[in-house]
């Protein structure tokens, strides 16, 4: 698993790899900068001021001045191109991720909560971001900054060195030990951050529903309850840090004063220079700042390689399998032979057999969750058969492709999808090239060009995320827009017009039935009244078909069909 995580970072740092090796190179640089900036203090501590060389003097600190202009470009450029590269590598990550969740099934959303899969999308890939940036950074420069560090202060004296070196053990075990508890209190601040963001994102889905219902309290209490938890992990996890940066400073002060005395000794013994000594003091303090960085890499690390982890677990997920057919000529015929569907070891439909021919009106009716939006589902595509097949003109349908078929098929649900756009962007979101007088009819025959008249901007008027500024039949009436102007060969009325009042409801239904006379027309509705002129009906139950016929078929025989419509129970 670890070694697949490191190969996926790896990847995406392999395509960036120019500015990749510009950032390396830039802070190759400012390495050098920090490392030799030491040696020249001791020469200009050694050499100018014991000689009271004032032009070597003014010759060194110019060079110093001059290294720490040429630093400090080297940092903004260091930053600019590491922030890019992490930015970039997200967006690549991003769309790959949101492509990936785009070609799942249906099923896979029924198991991935919405709130789940945006922080896979959002939060994860930033901390990806963070390691191949700043992580990249700490552990390469502040490894060898450490490295080349110690080098030079052996070759400088070797009793110093080790002198100096003597408390960094201990400091590390320090480190460890404390950022071990750093650790488990992150991840329980990870766990605690995501519960808190599935809440928040619980309660703005269902706005309306709280407020209807005057729940605002109960839902405050709630995100509470989870915000208190959240900062008590929090709370549980600052101590370790804050010990970690103290420790840290207290290596820090004291190794300078275990300089400043040994070296002081050594000064007097004539065994080492003033310019060793504050060399000594300047490179531990590269110590002290490195060894923060690399404390700090770990956390930076576990959520990094946390994220990759979490992007891989939905890109090993297999797409749904789509056809190798397309589908080039208008649907003439739907057949179901011996349909069944399950889910999750439940029967849901068992031998349905039925077929229906291009003009055909036809309804799926029955009590509630007795099957008819599976029914649908399946015409859709959203899930597959587990017995049986659908043919669509004599083709199986999942031998066709997705897009030649989808093109082909309209449909309009009693939950309406809106997107945060204008009126007019809703409808012609589903075709990408039409004419004016294609739309214009499509606005007329679904009366929606009367949704215009009550806003500023008429078409062009924003009408909110999920149509907050509109009514419910009015966004029925955008969807049967939709439908209008894609002129499918398959439609699917899904309860499409249950919000609209008895006058639009009769005076839609009768344009959609003009309209498409030669298409197929398929209807589920708790509405029996509007299939009069069906002319093919399928009752559901017991997870198939009990009875079919057209309307007065079916009311002639006083069946089931007959009792549905008249509201007789059952004693």
């Amino acid at each position: 698993m670890k070694s697949k995580t490191l190969k996926t970072l790896f990847y995406y740092l392999k395509i960036e790899g120019k500015l990749l090796s510009f950032f390396l190179v830039i802070r190759i640089l400012m390495t050098t900068i920090d490392i030799y900036s030491p040696l020249l203090v001791k020469k200009l501590i050694d050499k100018a001021l014991i000689n009271k060389d004032v032009k070597l003097l003014t010759t060194i600190s110019t060079i110093l001045v001059v290294l720490y202009i040429i630093r400090f470009y080297f940092a903004v450029n260091s930053q600019v191109n590491g922030k890019l590269l992490g930015s970039r590598i997200r967006q690549r990550m991003r769309n790959c991720l949101l492509k990936k969740i785009l070609m799942q099934t249906t099923e896979f959303f029924k198991k991935h909560k919405s709130g789940e899969l945006i922080s896979r999308i959002m939060s994860d890939l930033d901390s990806v971001s963070t390691l191949c940036h700043r992580g990249l950074e700490d552990f390469i420069f502040s490894f060898v900054t450490i490295i080349v560090s110690v080098i030079i202060m052996f070759l400088f004296d070797i009793k110093l060195t080790l002198i100096t070196l003597f408390p960094l053990p201990f400091t590390l075990i320090f480190v460890y030990k404390q950022n071990r508890k750093m650790k488990r209190g992150h991840k329980k601040v990870r766990k605690n951050n995501a519960i808190l963001s599935s809440t928040l994102h619980e309660i703005l889905r269902t706005i309306f529903f709280l407020k209807d219902n005057f729940l605002e309290e109960k839902m405050e209490k709630r995100f509470i309850e989870k915000n208190l938890i959240l900062s008590n992990s929090e709370r549980e996890s600052i101590f370790p840090s804050s010990v970690i940066a103290s420790g840290v400073t207290f290596y820090s002060n004291l190794t300078q004063l275990l300089i400043i005395l040994a070296g002081g000794y050594l000064y007097i013994k004539e065994s080492v220079t003033m310019g060793i000594i504050l060399s000594f003091i300047l490179l531990v303090d590269r110590f002290r700042l490195r060894i923060m960085r690399m404390v700090g890499l770990v956390d930076i690390y576990q959520n990094g390689m946390a994220g990759i982890r979490r992007y891989n677990e939905i890109m090993e997920f297999e797409d749904r399998k789509d056809g190798f057919l397309e589908l080039n000529e208008r649907i003439k015929t739907i057949v179901f032979d011996g349909v069944g569907f399950k889910y999750r070891d439940k029967t849901i439909l068992k031998n349905i057999n039925l077929e229906i021919e291009r003009g055909d009106r036809v309804a799926f009716v029955g009590k509630s969750g007795i099957g008819k939006t599976t029914t649908v589902s399946l015409l859709k595509r959203a899930s597959l058969v587990t017995e049986g097949k659908i043919l669509i003109n004599g083709i199986p349908i999942e031998d066709i492709t997705y897009k030649s078929y989808l093109n082909r098929v309209g449909i309009v649900e009693q939950n309406d999808y809106i997107i945060n756009d204008s009126i007019i962007d809703n409808i012609t979101i589903v075709k990408e090239s039409f004419s004016e007088d294609s739309l214009n009819k499509a606005l007329q025959k679904s009366y929606t060009n009367e949704i215009f008249e009550k806003f500023e901007k008429k078409e062009r008027s924003e009408i909110g995320e999920g149509g907050i500024y509109i009514s419910s039949g009015q966004k029925q009436k955008i969807a049967i827009a939709r439908l209008f102007l894609k002129s499918p060969d398959i439609i699917i009325l899904d309860e499409a017009t249950n919000a609209m009042d008895i006058i639009n409801e009769k005076a839609i239904l009768k344009n959609i039935k003009e309209e498409f006379s030669d298409k197929i027309i398929i209807a589920i509705t708790h509405r029996l009244g509007i299939l009069k002129d069906f002319n093919k009906i399928y009752l559901l139950d017991n997870e198939t078909i009990i009875e079919n016929g057209n309307f007065q078929e079916l009311i002639e025989k006083k069946g089931e069909f007959y009792k549905l419509y008249h509201g007789i129970k059952e004693k």
